[in-house]
């Protein structure tokens, strides 16, 4: 005999009342409480991110604005509870936001593009812009996440931090000859512009084709030589790491694994050069140098990998290109001379 329903009710109540309920997100912090100030520093910097915010929704439209509303807020409750930081106090990260953000809006208007003391190193990501481009059209991504993660790994590569770049880059040919005699290396696990594992590139395959992305007329790597070898190729290099990331983002935004979808989130400028620097990191919702200022350069190499520039120092130049198809479509104002 089947139980009533006063019994069903029964044992439904006896179960809300002894199972944990789960805690409820704490409500987020207003953005003066998360700046540690008297009253007048407070609000100048809180004007401040206000105009920052503005600034970008302006330059680049309202979700890339939100997306740094949400990495500064994100910065500054880092800071206030101990978790990794990319700076040790809200000010001075406000005023780093501020640099890229100027720089971001020179680069929209076409203007020399003003890089003194920001962190990035276009020298590495302007030649390969083409690979760059192609690489993350092809897995469906904005190609300023790609640029942003050259920028990253190069940038530090460039820093005597660890290994420096010519010790590495030794490594990196005594490690290709280990694999190719005896099949395996010990050392130097990643490679080329984006500091792809070769291990990572092998298990690319799949996507790869799903998307079209990889030349049927060539065969995929097998082995940890041949993967090696595919990996300083600069193109090969952004497509294995395009295509790793896609599948992180496809899982990270609960899309089927064979989504092939474009993806424009401006958030992805975060979560990108975060996830490819410091998975844990990330998965966690740190903030540090890497992530932080990825984020911005993700948002600045947008914008200039939509024209050519030419690098002076530490400035970007516009360049002109000329021809048919670059010719002002305006009406000349002067009446024609011709007979």
């Amino acid at each position: 005999m089947p139980p009533g329903p006063w019994l069903v009710l029964l044992v439904a109540g006896l179960l809300f009342f002894t199972l944990p309920i789960p805690p409820s997100l704490p409500p987020s912090p207003s953005l003066r409480d998360l700046l540690p100030y008297p009253k007048e520093k407070r609000e100048s910097l809180v004007s401040l991110h206000l105009a920052l915010k503005a600034s970008l929704h302006q330059l680049l439209g309202e979700e890339a604005a939100r997306a740094y509303d949400h990495l500064m807020r994100l910065e500054l409750r880092n800071q206030r509870s101990g978790k990794r930081a990319a700076y040790p106090e809200a000010q001075s990260a406000l005023l780093a936001a501020r640099r890229w953000v100027e720089a971001i809006g020179q680069a929209r208007r076409g203007q020399r593009v003003n890089l003194e003391g920001l962190p990035t190193a276009p020298h590495h990501v302007l030649p390969y812009a083409r690979e760059i481009r192609a690489a993350a059209f092809a897995l469906g991504l904005p190609s300023g996440v790609l640029a942003a993660i050259v920028d990253n790994e190069q940038y530090g590569g460039d820093k005597a931090l660890g290994l420096s770049r010519g010790v590495r880059e030794a490594a990196d040919g005594l490690a290709q000859g280990l694999a190719e005699t005896q099949g395996h290396a010990p050392l130097s696990r990643t490679l080329g512009l984006a500091q792809m594992s070769w291990e990572d590139a092998l298990k690319q395959g799949d996507r790869l084709r799903l998307f079209g992305a990889w030349d049927p007329a060539r065969p995929f790597p097998k082995t940890e030589a041949e993967a090696r070898k595919a990996l300083e190729d600069p193109y090969l290099n952004l497509l294995f790491t395009a295509s790793r990331l896609r599948g992180y983002f496809n899982a990270l935004l609960g899309l089927p694994p064979k989504d092939t979808r474009p993806l424009e989130d401006p958030w992805l400028y975060y979560l990108g050069p975060a996830w490819h620097n410091y998975p844990l990191r990330a998965q966690n919702l740190e903030t540090w140098e890497d992530s932080f200022h990825g984020f911005f350069k993700g948002l600045l190499y947008q914008v200039v990998l939509e024209g050519r520039w030419h690098l002076e120092g530490r400035a970007l130049l516009p360049i002109k290109a000329w021809g048919p198809g670059n010719q002002d479509p305006r009406p000349n104002p002067l009446p024609s001379l011709t007979p």
